[in-house]
This record gives structure tokens, C-alpha cells and sequence, in this order.
């Protein structure tokens, strides 16, 4: 008899920490389950929207329990137990111990990690990392799994890997996305910072479902000169960023669903170890960053977005780079060398 392929995510969100890890394992979890025929399911810390997100597809959850400190290991095991899970992917920045992982391989499960540079990566099997400078400057000397780095392991939602049409706006058009919950508030610094600009261009915003700043946006938005459109929980990302010319955004899946559509964007790092990957963007030709934000974060963007407004010729060349790096198919990389890896052994 065959067994089916079972699948376990171990990731959190909400709107103090982001989306983006679970956005990224949703859409992992789609193209195993829709693609593959992979059973998925979740381990998650208790999140509403997290929980809500995870709902809306129909994944089972399992829950780690509330209150006191919680033991990864024996959570973890648990949750393998009951998911019946031979594969474990791995999304989170907390302290998950090294050893709950090696645990778990030792009784046969098969480790995976998205973008994790702690001691984790030497539980796996697979790791995969975008081409960041910090990849290239930890040791990766004995380990023993497969490591995958570049644009093209970068996990996106399946529509950035649908073809897109051509822009013809009469004007510039420019989107500001700052991720799913943007807990920096680092809409309203690009508001204000659009804002001080005079060129002629039209401006959307896009604020997700976590969004924490609501009446904070609506009161700014009424003393602003510049009129900026409002777009809430938008399900196709990738059509409103296909008609953009120009993005303002927080660096992360953001930054790379905009690549993936061709959309030059200019950056804002929430810290120097997302400034330091943003740098890859920048050196690729993709985008430009304005560094970690501060108080000088308004100056900064401003000059940073007036420069590519102008420039033409220079958004041109960047939309080309990206569109020829990042082809929004890494999601589909990634299921593939999940299902086609042998299972491991158990020891003992």
C-alpha cells in the first residue's frame, strides 16, 4: 500500500511579528497540495490571524500550548506524531533548539529549512536561502545536507509565476506595500515622504490583513496634498503590482513579489541583517535601499524615489534585471525536490 506523502510546517505570524513567513509556507503548502497531492498541515503558536490565514485552506493546525515555556522537542514530536508528517519545513526566528530538530531526523523525519542561518541549518537535509552575503559568510563545512542558493529557490505565491501585461500608464504610476502587517508603521513615513515630492504620479497603497495603523493612515491621509488611493486585503497581489511603474517597500517577500513582476522598487530595512540582504537586490540591478529605518527615513526615501521618478532609463533597466533573475517559480523548485528527495533512515 501506498503511503501518502505528509507534510508539516512549523511557522508563526501575526501582526506584531509579520506575515511573511506564513505567506511563504502557504504558498509551499498550495503547490504540495494542489500539485503533488501532499496531505499539509501546521504547527503554529496561537495567532488569530495566523490561525484564520491557515483556516482558509482548509490545513489542519496543530497548536503549541499557552502559558509557561515550551518544550520544541516534545511539542514537535508530538506534532509529527499526530500529522503523520515525513517531511518537516522549518520558517521561524525563534528559539527552536538545534537538538529538537536532530530528534526528529534521528526517528526518520526529513528536515527542511527556509532561509534559516542559526544553528538549525545543520539539521537539514534541505536549506534553502535567497543569494544574501550572509549565506556566503557562515560555515558551511560538514554539512551534510543539499544546499540550494539563488533567486531561483526564492518561494513566492503561484500568481508571480503567471506571465503578466505590459504597463501603459498615461502617468507614473507608484505602490507603496509594506507587507501584511507592517508593525514599523512604515506606510505613513513613505506617505509623508511621497508627500514632500512635486513630480506628477499617481499613488496607491496597499494595506494587508494584519495592517495595525488604520485610523493612523486615515488621519494622515486627510492633511496630505498629494491624493493616495487605498487598497485593502488585495487577494492578487500580482495584478496591482503588474500596473505599477514604480514601489515603495519593506524589505522581504515584498521586495521579491515585485522583482518577480518587474516592478523597480526602492527598499526600507526594518534591520541591518535585512539591509545587509537587501544589498543582493541593489548588486543584482533589481532595486535600490535606503538602509535601516530612522529618523531620517522620510529624507532618505524621498530623494531615493525622486531620483527613479525621473530616471526613466533607470527603472527600465531594473524591471529588465528582475524579470530575468527571479522568475517566481522557486515554489515549484522547491515541491519538486521535497517529493523526489529519499526519505531518511531511522537510527537505532
Amino acid at each position: 500500500m501506498t503511503i501518502r506523502l505528509s507534510v508539516l510546517f512549523r511557522c508563526d505570524a501575526s501582526p506584531s511579528i509579520g506575515l511573511g513567513h506564513l505567506v511563504r509556507c502557504l504558498a509551499l503548502a498550495d503547490e504540495l497540495h494542489e500539485d503533488h497531492g501532499v496531505a499539509v498541515s501546521f504547527a503554529m503558536r496561537a495567532s488569530p490571524l495566523a490561525s484564520a490565514m491557515v483556516k482558509r485552506r482548509s490545513y489542519p493546525i496543530l497548536r503549541a500550548p499557552d502559558g509557561g515555556v515550551l518544550d520544541h522537542q516534545a511539542w514537535l514530536s508530538d506534532c509529527v506524531l499526530q500529522s503523520g508528517a515525513q517531511i518537516l519545513v522549518v520558517d521561524v526566528r525563534d528559539d527552536l533548539p538545534q537538538a529538537a530538530l536532530n530528534a526528529l531526523a534521528e526517528k526518520g523525519t526529513m528536515i527542511a529549512v527556509l532561509d534559516d542561518l542559526s544553528d538549525r541549518r545543520w539539521a537539514a537535509d534541505l536549506a534553502f536561502y535567497p543569494p544574501v552575503p550572509q549565506v556566503r559568510r557562515v560555515d558551511w563545512s560538514g554539512f551534510r545536507g543539499r544546499l540550494c542558493v539563488g533567486w531561483e529557490w526564492i518561494v513566492l505565491r503561484s500568481q508571480f509565476a503567471e506571465p503578466f501585461p505590459s504597463r501603459y500608464n498615461s502617468k507614473c504610476s507608484l505602490l507603496i506595500a509594506m507587507g501584511g502587517s507592517d508593525p514599523a508603521g512604515l506606510t505613513l513615513k513613505a506617505v509623508r515622504a511621497l508627500d514632500r515630492l512635486d513630480e506628477d504620479f499617481e499613488s496607491v497603497i496597499i494595506v494587508g490583513a494584519g495592517f495595525c495603523h488604520r485610523q493612523a493612515l486615515r488621519d494622515l491621509l486627510g492633511q496630505t496634498r498629494r491624493r493616495f488611493a487605498v487598497r485593502e486585503d488585495v487577494s492578487e497581489m500580482s495584478a496591482a503590482m503588474a500596473q505599477a511603474d514604480l514601489a515603495v517597500c519593506s524589505f522581504g517577500m515584498t521586495s521579491y513579489e515585485l522583482a518577480a513582476m518587474g516592478v523597480p522598487a526602492a527598499c526600507v530595512c526594518l534591520t541591518e541583517d535585512h539591509a545587509e540582504s537587501a544589498s543582493a537586490l541593489v548588486a543584482a540591478g533589481m532595486g535600490i535601499s535606503v538602509g535601516v529605518n530612522d529618523q531620517d527615513t522620510e529624507t532618505r526615501l524621498a530623494a531615493a524615489v525622486e531620483g527613479l521618478l525621473v530616471d526613466k532609463n533607470a527603472r527600465a533597466q531594473m524591471s529588465t534585471q528582475a524579470r530575468e533573475l527571479l522568475d517566481g517559480r522557486g515554489t515549484s523548485r522547491i515541491a519538486e525536490l521535497l517529493v523526489s528527495t529519499p526519505a531518511r533512515t531511522a537510527l537505532g
